[in-house]
């Protein structure tokens, strides 16, 4: 094919050239947003769970979580952008149910991105040099939970239903996003009884020190007599 006819397959079909352009950069936020709160999941886990927060790692997770807004905001912008495109060249798919889980799916994990940096990034900034759950008690640690739960299902899923078109048209709205629910209740559950375990851990290991530190108090006294 000569390069001079290019132009002629993305003009003679400018529906299809826009669909396509919308589809390129709904990947481009998928995999922004995808990876980097799938890394954030990771940083959970390697740094603050197993060590202490430092600036470092806080930098870390914040770069990420900036990555991670840009998706999100790609994704509403070609999210709009395919909905505009549909009410124009085939307004059917408007009544897909999988669309309208997706938007739900997406108007939750921003809700969650914003409770992210109100809360959870503030509360790493205080944590600096101690571990990540020291100090916090059940319900906020629920909270962070959830907040990881809600963050790895919600990316997840909307890649899964893109890439099974045999779901279109076939499951409601409304049993897609039950199994949504249960997916993030499942993995709320098992991250705060993880975090809990690793509370009353760490709570057992600092009453081990001080009891060794109040143990050692007595000889060295009686090596300074």
């Amino acid at each position: 094919m000569p390069l001079s006819s290019l132009p002629s397959l993305f003009l003679d079909d400018p529906s299809e050239t826009a669909r396509t352009g919308l589809r390129f950069l709904h990947f481009i936020g998928l995999a922004a947003g995808l990876g980097s709160a799938t890394l954030l999941d990771l940083l959970l886990m390697r740094f603050f769970l197993r060590g202490e927060v430092s600036a470092e790692r806080v930098a870390i997770f914040e770069f990420a979580s900036g990555v991670v807004d840009a998706g999100l905001k790609l994704l509403w912008l070609t999210g709009f952008g395919f909905l505009l495109l549909y009410a124009l060249t085939d307004p059917v798919k408007l009544e897909n149910p999988k669309v309208h889980a997706k938007l739900l799916v997406v108007c939750i994990l921003t809700l969650n991105g914003l409770f992210i940096h109100a809360v959870i990034l503030p509360h790493l900034r205080r944590q600096a040099g101690r571990p990540l759950f020291e100090g916090m008690g059940h319900v906020q640690r629920t909270l962070f939970a959830a907040s990881g739960a809600v963050s790895a299902v919600s990316w997840y899923l909307p890649v899964a239903l893109g890439a099974f078109p045999q779901l279109n048209f076939t499951l409601p709205a409304t049993q897609i996003l039950t199994g949504y629910l249960l997916l993030v209740a499942a993995m709320t559950a098992l991250t705060a009884a993880a975090a809990g375990l690793l509370s009353r851990r760490l709570a057992v290991q600092a009453g081990q020190a001080a009891e060794q530190g109040e143990a050692e108090l007595p000889s060295v006294s009686r090596k300074s007599h």
